[in-house]
């Protein structure tokens, strides 16, 4: 659990200017990311690779296909990517860690209008509208 966590703060601090800057974030975007950052966004979110494919609109193969190739990911697969790690820190930062953060994506959120947060990940703006619950919830602001 310690390495794990370990390993997540130093993905953060790698990518900390993007998280925290929009515009710095859509130009690292721009430039594509390296496969890398899926393989570790992978660790941070203890989530299945295909269900993170899905949510940044690729497939497993597709992604095999990038690592085989040793190609950056797309723009948009990069940006769903440094969102949802902004998104996962942010859940880390409140939850604990990212199996807690998960349990509560897997329930009705009555701040999401009673939809799963996991329901929501597959845009940006639905990372938002996440993100945004999670910030209630850090602030006590509960609907």
């Amino acid at each position: 659990m310690e390495s794990t966590r370990h390993i997540n703060e130093i993905l953060f601090q790698q990518y900390q200017k993007e998280l925290s800057n929009p515009v710095a974030m859509v130009l690292k975007a721009a430039d594509g990311l390296a496969i890398s950052a899926f393989d570790a966004l992978l660790q941070v979110t203890a989530l299945s690779k295909n269900q993170l494919a899905a949510f940044i609109d690729a497939t497993p193969k597709t992604i095999d296909n990038y690592r085989t190739r040793q190609r950056n990911l797309g723009r948009t697969e990069s940006e769903q990517i440094l969102q949802l790690l902004g998104l996962y820190k942010k859940g880390q930062e409140i939850f604990g860690n990212s199996k807690a953060f998960n349990e509560w994506m897997s329930h009705p959120a009555i701040g999401l209008g009673g939809i799963k947060a996991f329901d929501l990940l597959y845009t940006a703006g639905g990372i938002n509208l996440v993100m945004e619950e999670l910030l209630r919830i850090e602030y006590g602001a509960l609907a």
